[in-house]
């Protein structure tokens, strides 16, 4: 391993053992390009660390809906947006879709819809390949936006109807030694220890997690209505969670509030916060907080438990990932067996 003390620089192995030097601030991370100290690998460098220390200059103001004559993209914009079918999502997913859409609004607003061929969404894609999940959601707004034109008879047909997202890797479950790791380096009582505990004995998502109170604590359980789906739920709380909520709850509403001033996370501050605690307990790039969701099943489907179980806990809609994690689970017990049964017959 080429040695490397460049502030904010740090060397990770993917998966197959491939090293990686990725740049990280604020709770955010990019690989660098090429070797350590080449002329490519400290340009970037050098650009990353000017960009992410400089205050982000004032978004360009969104074009009125009015600038767009009916058939270019602004307008196709800003006609869903005022939409029935835009107006029936959730809060959240409004949010996201407005976020997206008038970013694209603003690169493409003047466009003719008629034109855009298939060709020019790939480049679109391709230039975001190094961020295939950045990459997957402008793919997906545009597929909404272009259905949408259809019904509006702007266009017949869409141009990208059955094109793919790019492959994004899953995030996956903590192992229990990276749970052990963890809990070494975050003692009993710090609000990284709270978080963690939070996290992985209800097997809940970011939002659901910074916005649990105590008036959630209701017959020795923790309840739940997830922001995602409006599951409700009602879990049971672990040992180890009600130890861990024991210590220094009094006079706190929010059951995870930041460190300094006490108030609650909001989900981007919470998330940079969560990767710094796992960055300080030294554990690789790709065990992140959405990981403790996935562990949580892990540990629920080597107990044995059925697929419905397991999702009396995450809540989630369908069974399709849990029954890998159960699947799994049942292959190492019956391979458990097969080999002591093996070496009972020698």
């Amino acid at each position: 391993m080429t040695k490397i003390e460049l502030r904010l620089v740090k060397p990770e192995k993917d998966r197959n053992g491939r090293l990686y030097y990725y740049f990280r601030r604020n709770g955010r991370r990019w690989r660098l390009p090429g070797e350590p100290w080449s002329d490519e690998f400290m340009a970037e460098y050098r650009r990353l660390l000017t960009e992410t220390s400089a205050r982000p200059a004032p978004e360009e103001p969104v074009a009125d809906r009015r600038d767009y004559p009916r058939g270019t993209f602004g307008r196709l914009v800003y006609d869903y947006l005022a939409s029935a079918t835009f107006k029936e999502k959730k809060p959240r997913t409004k949010a996201e879709y407005q976020r997206v859409s008038e970013a694209l609004a603003r690169e493409h607003g003047h466009k003719r819809v008629a034109h855009l061929e298939r060709r020019h969404v790939r480049l679109m894609i391709d230039a975001r390949a190094e961020t295939p999940g950045a990459a997957n959601t402008i793919l997906r707004q545009m597929k909404i936006l272009l259905n949408f034109a259809v019904e509006d008879d702007l266009i017949v047909a869409s141009p990208i109807a059955g094109f793919k997202e790019l492959a994004v890797g899953e995030w996956r479950a903590w192992t229990d030694m990276e749970c052990a790791r963890f809990e070494e380096r975050w003692a009993p009582g710090t609000m990284q220890r709270r978080a963690y505990v939070l996290g992985l004995y209800t097997g809940q998502r970011k939002k659901d997690l910074i916005t649990r109170t105590r008036d959630h604590r209701k017959d020795g359980g923790i309840d739940v209505v997830q922001s995602k789906t409006d599951e409700e739920l009602w879990i049971p709380e672990h040992r180890e969670l009600t130890a861990e909520l024991a210590r220094g709850i009094v006079g706190i509403s929010t059951l995870l509030v930041t460190p300094v001033q006490g108030k609650p996370f909001s989900e981007e501050y919470f998330g940079a916060w969560f990767a710094e605690a796992i960055e300080d307990a030294g554990l690789p790039g790709d065990c992140v907080l959405h990981g403790l969701r996935k562990c949580a099943a892990r540990k629920l489907a080597e107990l044995g438990l059925s697929t419905e179980d397991i999702k009396s806990i995450t809540g989630h809609a369908t069974g399709r990932m849990i029954e890998r994690y159960v699947k799994g689970a049942d292959q190492k017990k019956r391979a458990k067996r097969a080999i002591s049964a093996w070496e009972n017959d020698q």
